[in-house]
């Protein structure tokens, strides 16, 4: 059993470890909230100039494209009477320079009889707008008298596109004489890809609303509608005709990168835990602590040569009888090899915990190598004492195997034994005395083996 000033002892660092850990776990925890506020604040930043780069470029490309338009509206509103055959280069011109636009059509009367190009627009050479769908738009950039920026919206000749409707007034600037309706077909999906919208990262979606220029009054017509709900950023596209609403929001992601970086400083926290036990036990009592590392080894946290060392020189002074152990492991190179370092290091923690589980409370086992350890017990000098122990070390640590990752590990040792001042009243006399001794069990355990 160990003594009273032991247990005093363990209770002591038992309070100092449970209150590292709470200490621990606080700091850990708070910092992950700062490290991730500020992530989140400075990602929505990122976001938010984002979102304003692609309403600025959906803004640019519109406004361009509509006034590439209008130079054609323009100069049949100059020129009623002139004919497709005049209109034909500008339209050209317009559909070079403006790489959205995907058709441009004139309808005198809100009745199409000119589109260009006229490859695979041929259905819409004809259409009376009074008899579609699509003439409600036109009408309002009548009653405007201005231009009016329709969806976006199924086309007659085939799949989604922005229509831009400019009303040609043949008396400008008095607009009472109504000519017809020039209408412009943008690509729609070309002018979002163009703008940005696949750019955004996959946790986070993109949504926009305001059919017709209608703003939050109008249909979402790109993503999903609950964005709008709760959305991370938002902003408004101001068209030459009323405006549209983009707005974004974080949705779940299974990303690796994304967790990792989200709990970056939670993972290097836990990490280096060790590190921050020794900062925390430093602010508490920097001078214990200090020496507690000095004399502790880093792998079994049992203590090291030099606190062996120091203890032998108190026993020697205070004329103390004791007895010591030198204990070498056999074949631990061959299981460092076979199974590498990480099952090595793994038998020597498990030996120092066996060894220190079986000796005394005023014993010290101490790991003075690699694969060596070094056992002080004090009181003890007479061969009967000393004989037990040793058998007993030998059945309690190297029994049973050690279990290790589904395997079973084999623990042999050679031990050997020094009293003082029996056999030397030097401790480095005494130190050798005890590794002639292991050695010379060493050998005696090979001879075994070899039969």
């Amino acid at each position: 059993m160990r003594n009273y000033r032991g247990i005093i002892s363990k209770s002591l660092w038992g309070i100092l470890a449970l209150c590292y850990f709470a200490v621990t776990y606080e700091v850990v925890e708070y910092l992950q909230r700062s490290y991730s506020r500020d992530i989140a604040e400075d990602r929505a930043d990122d976001l938010s100039r984002q979102l304003a780069l692609v309403r600025y470029r959906l803004e640019a490309s519109v406004t361009a494209e509509v006034f590439q338009a209008n130079a054609l509206a323009s100069y049949i509103s100059v020129s009623p009477h002139s004919t497709p055959q005049q209109w034909l280069p500008l339209a050209r011109g317009i559909i070079r320079k403006a790489i959205h636009i995907r058709n441009i059509a004139v309808a005198p009367d809100d009745v199409i009889s000119f589109v260009f190009p006229l490859a695979g627009n041929e259905k819409v050479l004809g259409l009376d707008f009074r008899e579609t769908s699509q003439w409600r738009t036109v009408q309002l950039a009548r009653q405007q008298q201005n231009i009016f920026i329709a969806g976006p919206l199924t086309l007659v000749q085939g799949g989604e596109g922005l229509v831009v409707r400019i009303p040609i007034f043949s008396d400008p600037p008095a607009n009472t004489h109504y000519w017809g309706v020039c209408s412009v077909a943008l690509d729609w999906h070309r002018l979002l890809h163009d703008a940005g919208s696949d750019s955004f990262p996959d946790d986070i979606e993109l949504a926009m609303r305001g059919v017709d220029g209608l703003g939050p009054l109008g249909a979402v017509f790109y993503g999903d509608p609950a964005v709008f709900l709760q959305p991370l950023r938002s902003e408004t596209v101001n068209l030459v005709s009323g405006v549209w609403e983009l707005a974004i929001r974080a949705i779940p992601s299974n990303s690796t990168e994304l967790w990792f970086r989200s709990n970056l400083v939670r993972l290097l926290g836990y990490t280096l835990s060790f590190v921050l036990f020794g900062v925390v036990m430093l602010l508490l009592n920097a001078y214990r602590n200090a020496r507690r590392y000095f004399y502790e080894d880093v792998l079994t946290k049992i203590s090291n040569r030099r606190r062996a060392m120091r203890v032998l020189d108190k026993l020697q002074k205070h004329g103390s009888h004791f007895c010591i152990f030198n204990i070498d492991l056999n074949n631990f190179k061959q299981i460092n090899d076979t199974y590498g370092h990480v099952a090595g290091d793994a038998l020597l923690i498990e030996i120092a915990a066996r060894l220190e589980r079986e000796l005394r409370g005023s014993d010290m086992v101490a790991r003075i190598g690699g694969d060596e350890f070094l056992v002080i017990l004090p009181r003890i000098s007479d061969t009967d004492s000393i004989l037990a122990i040793q058998q007993k070390i030998m059945t309690q640590v190297c029994a049973p195997d050690f279990s290790w990752r589904g395997l079973n590990l084999p623990i042999q040792m050679s031990m050997g034994y020094a009293c003082y001042p029996k056999d030397a009243d030097d401790i480095e006399e005494l130190l050798h005395i005890a590794d002639r001794a292991m050695y010379l069990d060493k050998q005696q355990h090979r001879g075994r083996e070899a039969r």
